[in-house]
């Protein structure tokens, strides 16, 4: 993994999941490491993953606005808020927060009796709690992506290159021969980005023979 926008050089973070190679495992982890980026090195198009306290809810409650807003009430180890925050980042017309069911008054309140439970905030105020069949994931994001006004973003045109000229255009470039029997330059600087990137890159660590191999390889190299 390599965090967005760093600044200085990584070899980025292995994944340390033992055996461990299952599906799930691993969208966890990915979602993990996207939340525990810092405000300022979080991808644009990442919205906020932590949870939403009971008064922030409260304050959207009978107020107009210009979406849906749903919020997906879980336990602390759950991640399913999180996974149906991710998967409606590409609809317009709704925003997805979670919030954890520690406030037990405040749930009650809203009549959840269970988690994970979707509550949903309409854009004229109103508000009530979901009734879907099967609290997971996919019924949760098949639902919101089912409601009016939502729909995926449009993404932005391509900006094409700008056609040149049609008098530039029509010359006719002639191709240089090259000397096979002579070495340039730009063959040099290709053996070298394959050897130091691809083939040295396969070699985790250099030891006895093969490392001073290496050694003297490049003490050469610096020479020419």
């Amino acid at each position: 993994y390599f965090k967005a926008f760093t600044k200085q050089f990584t070899t980025g973070e292995n994944y340390k999941a033992g055996a461990d190679r299952e599906l799930q495992t691993v969208r966890q982890m990915m979602i993990d490491f996207l939340q525990n980026h810092s405000q300022e090195l979080r991808p644009p198009a990442c919205p906020p993953l932590d949870p939403v306290s009971s008064s922030d809810i409260t304050s959207l409650f009978d107020k107009n606005s210009h979406h849906y807003t749903a919020i997906v009430f879980e336990s602390n180890n759950s991640y399913v808020g999180r996974e149906v925050i991710l998967d409606l980042i590409q609809y317009e017309n709704i925003i997805v927060k979670r919030a954890l069911n520690f406030d037990k008054p405040f749930l009650e309140k809203l009549g959840i009796t269970s988690v994970p439970s979707c509550y949903l905030i309409h854009p004229n105020g109103s508000h009530a709690l979901i009734n879907i069949l099967k609290p997971l994931r996919s019924f949760f994001s098949s639902y919101l992506k089912s409601l009016p006004g939502v729909r995926k973003k449009l993404l932005l045109p391509l900006q094409l290159p700008v056609q040149e000229n049609k008098e530039e255009s029509t010359e006719i470039k002639v191709w240089k021969e090259f000397d096979k029997s002579k070495l340039y330059m730009a063959d040099l600087e290709s053996g070298l980005h394959y050897l130091l990137r691809v083939e040295l890159a396969t070699h985790k660590t250099l030891e006895g023979a093969e490392l001073k191999t290496f050694k003297d390889f490049v003490t050469v190299s610096a020479k020419v």
